[in-house]
């Protein structure tokens, strides 16, 4: 048992409470000795997974929570068996007893569509769609939630069926790859083909010089005149589904049209973050990098709301991602002051729009004394 990860998270969540009480923290945080005083006497221990104890460390949640739509759960680190079995332990009181309807990972929205299906009763293995949702492969944490999450829904006593997504743009690959990767388009483009065949073919013809050249090393050697006529073709694509929305469902249901749509708009989001990106500087940070960071992390918060209004079934959502996405701060201190301008964390936006109605929740963890197996790493 990682009572050192345990503890940290208790602690980190106590922050909010510590700003409230003492106003002029933000000074004092930078001697971390008040703050440390201050969880000593607030600090409630946690268990990253289930034990003897129920549901009891979980009990304060709910008051802390109140009346949020969104909870987003930070992690310290991608990989770590401890944070992934709270997640997992979090989401099911949190359904169970909260009003939660879906969970969103850092994890490509397209990625994603093979597990939303598991979890609905879909073909399939929770291993095959774990692994869609991580370059590293499949996390046993994330292949046990997806299990979880499908037996729950296969529930007839659970009348409303719980809900999965990620949330991130398509992620194309590791520097230097050259396999294609454009699932987001291949989803839209795999609907039209069904609701509205003459579009779907228009809209192939018009992107299939660009499929072939979208991976990590291709992509950003587009020519500025490229770029321009992609972002045009991406655009018209979603103006179709806006100006068809309503023949289109007729033809299919609103959920395939939901994914379809959203989808067309990730490879727009991740068509802008593609064009923000600065040329790769071996074994340094381009001080331009903020754009794209910020463009990411827009992109995620933007998400995250359109599930929220849109496929969480009425619904509050958990959403879970490292921590420098979480938080409702800019990234600033170590390598990331390279950045010519701090880039906003996704929780600034999320934040900005959804005020009081999120409660964010951070961690932190000694990797001494924490669990990473191999293959574990989620994005």
């Amino acid at each position: 048992m990682k009572f050192s990860w345990l503890l940290f998270v208790c602690i980190v969540s106590t922050l909010s409470g510590y700003a409230q009480s003492n106003p002029d923290s933000t000074d004092a945080l930078l001697n971390d000795q008040p703050f440390i005083a201050f969880a000593k006497t607030h600090a409630l221990p946690l268990q990253h997974s289930d034990s003897a104890i129920g549901e009891a460390d979980l009990l304060p949640f709910k008051p802390m929570i109140g009346p949020a739509r969104v909870v987003a759960l930070g992690e310290p680190a991608h990989g770590f068996h401890e944070p992934l079995a709270f997640r997992n332990r979090l989401f099911r009181y949190l359904a169970e007893h909260c009003d939660f309807t879906t969970i969103v990972l850092e994890a490509g929205m397209a990625q994603s569509r093979a597990a939303a299906d598991y979890v609905a009763g879909g073909a399939g293995t929770a291993r095959d769609a774990a692994a869609k949702l991580s370059i590293a492969g499949p996390a046993p944490e994330t292949v046990a939630l997806l299990e979880w999450m499908r037996s729950y829904n296969a529930d007839p006593a659970h009348k409303i069926p719980l809900h999965f997504y990620g949330m991130d743009i398509e992620l194309v690959g590791l520097p230097g790859d050259t396999a294609t990767s454009h699932a987001a388009l291949d989803e839209a483009l795999t609907y039209l083909a069904k609701v509205d065949p003459a579009e779907g073919v228009k809209m192939k013809v018009a992107l299939a010089p660009y499929l072939p050249r979208l991976s990590v090393k291709k992509y950003p050697l587009l020519s500025e005149a490229e770029h321009q006529q992609l972002s045009a073709i991406i655009s018209e694509l979603i103006a179709l589904f806006v100006r068809e929305r309503i023949n289109y469902v007729k033809a299919a249901s609103k959920e395939s049209y939901q994914w379809a749509y959203h989808n067309a708009v990730v490879a727009q989001q991740t068509h802008r973050m593609v064009r923000l990106t600065p040329p790769d500087q071996p074994g340094k940070i381009p001080a331009d990098a903020w754009m794209a960071a910020n463009a990411r992390d827009s992109s995620m918060a933007e998400n995250v709301q359109w599930i929220l209004e849109n496929a969480a079934g009425g619904g509050k959502v958990l959403v879970y991602a490292h921590n420098a996405h979480v938080k409702n701060d800019v990234t600033v201190g170590s390598v990331w002051d390279a950045f010519a301008k701090p880039p906003n964390g996704m929780g600034v936006y999320l934040r900005s729009k959804l005020g009081k109605s999120i409660f964010i929740i951070g961690s932190s963890i000694d990797p001494m004394a924490a669990t990473a197996e191999p293959g574990s790493l989620d994005n």
